[in-house]
């Protein structure tokens, strides 16, 4: 969720990520071998989004249990059951609702006073109580727990490693072939030149790998990120009324998130809508599905 992962907007890395950095996962499941069996092209039932998957469940919730495990010795955590018990209570009436009713979730509450929320592979949920005081009511935590909610039914976290996945190779493959189409001419240079061609060759490639890393970035890394965050806001507010609480309370708390930004960067560059948008998006959203009645908040296509 977040004041974004950084959640309203400041890009910077989120504590839970500290524990489960995407690179170090990527390397993990690749030297694995985790993707080679499973790699495919799916439509999710949920949000009819075609999603790219490289990795199987089980290869993600591993190491997110790991990571889970980490996090909760090493940030402090609430026992206070004004915060433990509100999360868990809405946390249950959310998950009834949704297609993982009859799994377990573990809730946990971190003590620490960052606008953030953030769901792992494995049904895992945290939420820092810098968050649930900024929320403040019960209908707010439950738009942010049905967003939470929202990511697993995307499946998000495994689209998103995959789609890395296929993006680092595809730099590290157009690398490789520029390289040695710019330095195959170097061979053909007197002998007193051949060093300098060299140099500058490998400095070419160095500045193409950088170009195609931004260009991954911009073009599909962040855009793709945004999506997954726009569809969990819309998955949320189904989550959220169907389990009987105010979804435009979820349009309130983006408005007070954008009203609280100090970011000026664009969202472009973002991993996450900007606030405004996601409270207009939504806003728009929860009106249509109200005008369609019982047939409502099923389908966030509608």
């Amino acid at each position: 969720m977040c004041n974004h992962h950084h959640h309203a907007h400041c890009e910077t890395e989120a504590p839970h990520e500290k524990f489960m950095p995407r690179r170090k996962l990527l390397q993990t499941l690749t030297a694995g071998g985790a993707a080679a069996a499973v790699a495919g092209c799916t439509t999710n039932p949920y949000t009819g989004s075609k999603q790219f998957t490289a990795f199987a469940p089980k290869d993600l919730s591993g190491a997110a249990e790991s990571s889970w495990a980490e996090m909760k010795e090493k940030i402090p955590t609430s026992s206070d059951p004004r915060y433990t018990s509100r999360l868990s209570n809405i946390g249950n009436r959310i998950s009834r609702v949704s297609p993982y009713a009859n799994e377990a979730w573990d809730y946990q509450v971190f003590d620490e006073d960052t606008k953030n929320a953030f769901v792992l592979p494995g049904n895992r949920v945290g939420f820092y109580t810098g968050m649930m005081d900024f929320a403040e009511s019960d209908d707010a935590i439950a738009g942010i727990m049905g967003h939470e909610v929202g990511h697993v039914a995307g499946d998000h976290a495994r689209a998103r490693m995959s789609t890395q996945m296929a993006s680092q190779l595809a730099v590290v493959g157009g690398t490789v072939l520029g390289g040695v189409a710019m330095s195959k001419g170097c061979n053909d240079k007197p002998v007193n030149e051949q060093a300098a061609c060299s140099a500058k060759a490998s400095q070419n490639t160095s500045r193409l790998q950088q170009a195609l890393g931004l260009g991954v970035l911009l073009g599909v890394t962040l855009p793709y990120s945004r999506r997954h965050e726009a569809e969990s806001d819309l998955l949320g507010a189904n989550y959220a009324q169907r389990a009987g609480y105010d979804p435009y309370q979820s349009v309130k708390l983006w408005e007070k998130m954008a009203a609280n930004s100090t970011s000026s960067q664009p969202t472009f560059m973002s991993t996450h809508p900007d606030p405004a948008w996601r409270a207009s998006n939504l806003d728009a959203y929860i009106r249509r599905q109200e005008k369609l009645g019982s047939q409502g908040f099923q389908n966030i296509r509608t």
